[in-house]
């Protein structure tokens, strides 16, 4: 048995330069089902955190439930994913100038301050948190969004719980 025939393929079954063709093809495929891979691995971490809502109407305040699911992307999120903990509602505290010049912290007798405590699993492929597609860091705007109400409050607080 020759290595190459009269027609010039090797063993009389593939042309050479069809060959290298082929392994070409095969090694780029298997090139991008490795890269694919990679790229698309996300974690999953369970998160923890604060809002502070600041100057809220007592009618809204007390109107929050924190048994209602949360709403992003005009969907709910499921309870697994993110839940309110608790929500407590306290005097808004503001700070003023006395007659002497002092600057004194008071109760404001109308408004009140809103305390959410958040818990949610975030899966991200980056090293950023988000949870019900906001990015958690404190310090950062986080909009508290129901069926029935939106509020706008700051993040104080992320506790990471734990990751799978």
């Amino acid at each position: 048995m020759k290595l190459v025939n009269e027609k010039g393929r090797l063993f009389g079954i593939i042309n050479p330069l069809d060959l290298l063709i082929l392994l070409a093809v095969v090694a780029l495929v298997a090139g991008l089902a490795t890269k694919t891979k990679t790229i698309v691995q996300t974690t999953e971490t369970a998160v923890q955190f604060e809002v502070v809502i600041k100057k809220v109407l007592p009618e809204v305040a007390a109107g929050l439930d924190p048994k209602e699911s949360l709403v992003g992307g005009g969907t709910f999120f499921e309870q697994r994913d993110v839940r309110v903990e608790s929500i407590q509602v306290v005097p808004s505290r503001q700070s003023q100038t006395n007659a002497q010049g002092q600057l004194t912290v008071t109760d404001d007798p109308y408004m009140k301050d809103v305390h959410l405590v958040v818990r949610g699993v975030s899966r991200s492929a980056t090293a950023d948190l988000r949870v019900g597609n906001q990015e958690i860091k404190a310090g950062k705007e986080y909009y508290y969004k129901t069926q029935k109400t939106q509020l706008l409050g700051t993040v104080t607080k992320v506790t990471v719980l734990d990751k799978q």
